[in-house]
């Protein structure tokens, strides 16, 4: 069977696929790594597949739809996400116009947490899974081809469809536990996407960039974090160390030049032990590459020093805020101390850390936005971004500001504004919208032009032409934005 999967036009450079999707102020674009994995168990079991990526491809609606009738797309899988869910639903609307016998399937936090109001925005969309996409999609195209013993598309377990008395939503199966078994989204990106690999751009990171996962779910309960409450569950599924290294091998031996590779477990280092597993495998191979990951601010310093040994060069970190009563409200609550103790760890051995700060959230205050930039500055990770939390539908933070109040709006146009950009629709009780957004705009400024800050990056590129790539990239295209004012009020 004929299948695409498509990553859908919306604004250029939008990365659907980020936790907060946008259009950064970095210049960074995200691969569209659940998309591919879901591509990559369809094509493993006997489909053809076409898998486009129209904003890092530069596609507009007309051009997907060209290649999609070029193809002779049987099935189109959607990615989608929160603000560009009625753009997307357009787009699956548009293909059946052009193909009248295509079934469509759309994927990704949001239609896993609104099914049923996604199937009532249009009838271009058949199908919307719920939850992990890989298995569900590939049984979804067993039902489409008729197969001998294949579960009825409507019957799956996963998948909401449309019936006659309305929608129906089946639950979720199991989660996938013998991630070994599936296709390494490395070669998926390899076949199908490298013809863009070039414009995939971390802002934080070196590039070029691939990005995998060595795990999926997360232990940790943070209200805000959406992939965990919505796709991957809160158990973390592991790799072997075995799998995951043998995967590291292919990318470095097939992707030329490479940056690093960063992987986008929601917590890396959520399981030391398969951490420590990871880093000695590469070690033991003597594996030389540069990856990054997602971690928490608690790494042991033993750890982190094996971690640079085997090749470790950044980890994202979310501090989020300097308020201990924020902190417990968002469940992100962490020893007093241990934050400025992971940096000096980090410094020690030498990892730089992206520090991520949120503001918006249940008992801040201005008060309390002034201490977390006091903190930024203090704790001064090589970069940093300040953002309003962005609250999605499916997590504890949505259910709580709209009960409290708190969310002014559920038009999910309005998560971002006219230029793509994050446009947070959450108010504290001191504190509008535009105010937290403005907010951020002057902790981007106070942060990056500190005359330290900025005489301290002005040497690591003179002295490493790898960042100074990435410097000259990022930080160019920040620059365009640090004296912009964002959010509805900007002009």
């Amino acid at each position: 069977m004929k299948v695409l999967f498509l990553n859908p036009p919306f604004f250029p450079m939008y990365s659907r696929e980020s936790r907060s999707p946008s259009v950064t102020k970095s210049s960074t674009l995200y691969w569209p790594m659940f998309l591919s994995y879901a591509a990559g168990s369809v094509e493993a079991d006997g489909n053809e597949i076409l898998l486009l990526d129209a904003p890092a491809m530069g596609l507009d609606l007309e051009a997907s739809l060209e290649k999609a009738a070029a193809f002779g797309a049987e099935a189109a899988v959607l990615q989608t996400s929160t603000p560009s869910i009625h753009n997307d639903v357009e787009v699956a609307t548009a293909l059946k116009r052009r193909l009248p016998a295509l079934r469509t399937v759309l994927i990704g936090p949001h239609v896993s947490a609104e099914p049923v109001e996604t199937l009532e925005m249009g009838e271009g969309v058949d199908y919307v899974v719920v939850g992990e996409a890989d298995r569900t999609v590939r049984d979804l195209v067993r039902a489409f081809r008729g197969d001998a013993g294949a579960v009825p598309a409507e019957e799956l377990p996963g998948v909401a469809s449309r019936t006659a008395g309305g929608a129906r939503v089946n639950p979720e199966g199991p989660k996938i536990e013998d991630l070994d078994s599936l296709p390494w989204v490395s070669k998926v990106y390899r076949r199908h996407l490298h013809s863009c690999y070039r414009r995939y751009f971390y802002g934080a990171n070196l590039n070029p960039i691939v990005v995998i996962l060595a795990g999926r779910g997360c232990p940790f309960r943070c209200t805000y974090c959406v992939v965990p409450q919505t796709l991957m569950g809160h158990v973390y599924r592991k790799r072997s160390p075995k799998d995951v290294v043998d995967e590291l091998e292919y990318i470095v031996a097939n992707f030329d030049p490479l940056g690093e590779v960063f992987f986008e477990d929601d917590t890396f280092t959520a399981d030391r032990n398969q951490t420590r597993a990871i880093c000695e495998e590469i070690l033991r191979r003597g594996l030389k590459l540069t990856w990054s990951a997602n971690a928490r601010a608690d790494v042991p310093e033993e750890l982190l020093l094996l971690m640079k040994k085997a090749g470790c060069r950044e980890l994202c970190v979310g501090f989020e805020s300097a308020s201990p009563e924020v902190l417990k409200n968002i469940h992100k609550g962490l020893p007093e101390g241990t934050q400025d103790r992971f940096m000096a760890s980090a410094r020690k051995a030498g990892i730089l850390i992206h520090g991520c700060f949120m503001v918006g959230n249940i008992g801040d205050t201005a008060e309390t936005l002034e201490y977390t930039l006091a903190m930024a500055k203090r704790l001064n990770p090589n970069t940093a971004q300040f953002y309003p939390i962005m609250a999605y539908p499916g997590t504890e933070a949505f259910r709580q500001l709209r009960e409290s109040g708190r969310l002014t709006t559920t038009d999910w146009r309005e998560w971002l504004d006219k230029n793509g950009f994050h446009n947070t629709t959450v108010v504290c009780d001191n504190l509008s919208s535009q105010e937290l957004v403005d907010f951020c705009d002057r902790a981007r400024r106070e942060f990056y032009l500190r005359p330290g800050y900025v005489l301290r990056q002005a040497l690591v590129a003179l002295r490493n032409p790898r960042e100074r790539a990435r410097l000259t990239r990022g930080f160019g295209t920040l620059a365009k934005h640090l004296f912009k004012r964002h959010g509805k009020a900007a002009k």
